[in-house]
């Protein structure tokens, strides 16, 4: 749901179609957008390239599942993700997403910097 206030540099919560604002996984995608994404096209790409490389085998090492920014860790299989936070003493846990969801999110993400940088 747009328009929840995060407060700080980001006015609202990243949204995406088939976003749950209730949900745990969706949670931590919308921190993964907020704090590792933020309005890097390269990053999304290359998080959308790793999502690629697993469900439909285009133009990626499928041996190449993971990748680490600074907030949190993406572990990307065909049906499932793992996102974790990078560093292991923050007290967070692992939270599992459905690839599709991410997908989506990040897929909206880089349609919302390419619209901004346009401007």
């Amino acid at each position: 749901m747009m328009g929840e206030s995060l407060g700080g540099p980001c006015v609202t919560v990243p949204d995406w179609p088939g976003r749950k604002a209730n949900d745990g996984g969706h949670a931590r995608i919308t921190a993964l957008l907020v704090l590792d994404i933020q309005q890097s096209l390269e990053k999304a790409e290359a998080v959308r390239k790793c999502i690629l490389a697993q469900t439909q085998r285009e133009g990626g090492d499928p041996d190449q599942r993971e990748i680490v920014m600074n907030a949190y860790g993406v572990s990307v299989g065909p049906v499932q993700c793992v996102i974790e936070p990078a560093i292991d003493d923050t007290g967070e846990v692992a939270v599992f997403v459905k690839t599709a969801d991410l997908q989506a999110a990040i897929e909206r993400r880089i349609a919302e910097i390419k619209g901004l940088g346009s401007k």
